[in-house]
């Protein structure tokens, strides 16, 4: 499957700090503060950015975090084989399953010829992962979801934010005052910086926009933190899909199919429509019917439609409904049963 484009989808995220933001370096310092934004060079000189390695995680957590409330035992736990180092076993194996890498590894030890279907059959691993090991992959499957290094956006209307320094103490647990020599320093981006980064998304099933969406949704209600120190009030951030052309790219949400393709302005066609044998555990009935029909354009071998204004948001609403519904109606997990049977 990933050897063949079958539909994508991508988008410029465009992240607004509404509060001082810290991802932490990991760099000592050995003057200055403590604790200090993670730089890159750029622009002939270093500036402050978010790692798409960090979006990216907290893409997965918050997604497996929403599946978990949906539906118990339907999305995997990535650190599981562990067991001694967690907190709640009990409870981890009543909400999440074994990580779908660990148990693909030991499937590959165990048995040869199980070994060589997990090499030459990416149809029988993707179908046997969970939903988020679908969208971004895991040590059996490579991820199909890509975000890049979201960077200032410095322009007459976002003019380059500030970095500040704020103070920090600990607190003594037997006073509840500031502990004598506890002091610490760090140095924040403060509100009002503006980053943009590119998503894009490859072969994607209709649910798995809507998993999308309801990321992008939170992060636009302020309910997602990024970086350190999140529940000290820093990391509060708000984001939007932008409305402005980047790289020669369309604004707003752009889906793409090859040329020629069959798929009706009416209708936005998933993997298992496209596919339309059921193969990789998907659904032929995998497509939505569009309120009003969006017509597409030409780019290169690309067919492109622009998802915009109310169609973008008619475009969420449905997808965010396929997306609960194909998590509450999710299957048992198989891989397992496979292991006990053996």
């Amino acid at each position: 499957m990933l050897k063949k484009l079958v539909n994508e989808a991508y988008f410029t995220l465009r992240i607004t700090t509404t509060g001082p933001l810290l991802i932490k370096s990991g760099q000592p310092t050995t003057e200055g503060p403590d604790m200090t934004p993670v730089l890159t060079f750029r622009n002939g000189q270093q500036e402050v950015f978010l790692p798409g390695s960090s979006l990216k995680g907290v893409f997965r957590s918050h997604s497996e975090k929403i599946v978990c409330s949906l539906k118990s035992r339907v999305v995997c736990y990535p650190f599981s084989g562990s067991e001694d180092k967690e907190a709640d076993i009990e409870q981890r194996r009543r909400d999440y399953r074994d990580s779908c890498g660990a148990v693909f590894t030991q499937m590959a030890r165990d048995d040869r010829d199980y070994r060589a279907k997990l090499e030459n059959d990416t149809a029988f691993v993707y179908a046997n992962s969970c939903p988020t090991c679908r969208l971004f992959g895991s040590t059996g499957f490579i991820g199909r979801l890509a975000i890049g290094d979201a960077y200032y956006l410095a322009s007459d209307d976002h003019p380059k934010a500030r970095r500040e320094q704020r103070d920090g103490v600990g607190i003594d647990r037997l006073t509840g005052g500031a502990s004598h020599g506890a002091k610490f320093e760090l140095e924040v981006v403060s509100a009002g910086a503006v980053f943009e980064t590119d998503v894009h998304l490859r072969n994607f099933e209709i649910w798995q926009l809507g998993m999308l969406f309801v990321v992008l949704q939170d992060m636009a209600d302020e309910l997602i933190h990024l970086g350190s120190g999140r529940s000290r009030g820093l990391g509060k951030v708000t984001a939007s899909i932008s409305d402005t052309a980047r790289h020669g790219r369309p604004a707003g949400f752009v889906v793409s199919s090859m040329r020629g393709s069959q798929e009706p302005s009416t209708q936005l066609w998933g993997l298992g429509r496209w596919l339309n044998d059921g193969t990789y555990g998907t659904s032929e009935d995998d497509w939505l019917a569009l309120p009003e029909p969006v017509e597409g354009g030409q780019r290169g071998i690309r067919a492109t439609r622009v998802f915009t204004g109310d169609a973008l948001s008619a475009l969420q609403n449905a997808s965010i409904d396929a997306f609960i519904a194909r998590m509450q109606n999710w299957p048992e997990a198989k891989i397992p049963m496979f292991l006990k049977a053996r």
